[in-house]
């Protein structure tokens, strides 16, 4: 048993090495600059080590956007009203403002588009099956909703990092609500 619980803690302090080493490259370069040889050189382990973990960067970059994602799935948020659409809101920019370097750098670098997108798919699918319905629209409709929302509240994010998050939190949270809920407005009931 003991020996198990030092293989664990080998196998846990490797991965962890390569977690950070690949989140600090990210933060550094864009994805196509990225090798297992230069990040298995920082991570101060040998090639046949990190293939034991991953067949490819790809599956590190997938177990990444998971992490991620799932952090954001795990709040429980409503969409049944304009006053749960305005609190989403608020919570949305003031996680994203206060996030890490390395979301950011996803959220909002060309390069690393797709890779946001994928995170995005995944919390806006996780919030239509567990919000479906809060529209009172048929699931096409819903889905346009949610596409809307996901759509717009990262490309408002991206853009006041665009200008140097001159303007303040509480600025940019009453404009997007403004935005935000003026698209949705029509189509959201306004208190519950």
């Amino acid at each position: 048993m003991e020996q198990r619980k030092k293989e664990d803690l080998r196998v846990k302090k490797t991965k962890d090495a390569i977690h950070r080493t690949f989140k600090t490259m990210i933060c550094e370069m864009d994805y196509d600059q990225i090798t297992i040889k230069e990040l298995t050189a920082r991570a101060q382990i040998n090639r046949k080590t990190f293939y034991l973990h991953y067949n490819s960067l790809e599956d590190l970059l997938a177990e990444l956007q998971d992490e991620i994602a799932d952090h954001f799935i795990s709040r429980k948020v409503s969409y049944s009203n304009m006053k749960d659409i305005r609190e989403l809101i608020r919570v949305f920019f003031e996680q994203a403002a206060n996030m890490p370097l390395l979301h950011e750098k996803l959220m909002c670098n060309g390069s690393y588009q797709m890779v946001w997108e994928r995170i995005n798919k995944k919390i806006m699918d996780h919030r239509k099956e567990t919000n479906r319905g809060a529209f009172g629209l048929d699931e096409y409709s819903e889905n346009m909703v949610f596409a809307f929302y996901g759509a717009n509240s990262t490309l408002l994010y991206r853009q006041w990092v665009a200008d140097g998050k001159k303007l303040p939190l509480e600025d940019l949270i009453d404009i997007a609500t403004k935005l935000i809920c003026s698209g949705m407005s029509s189509v959201v009931k306004q208190e519950g």
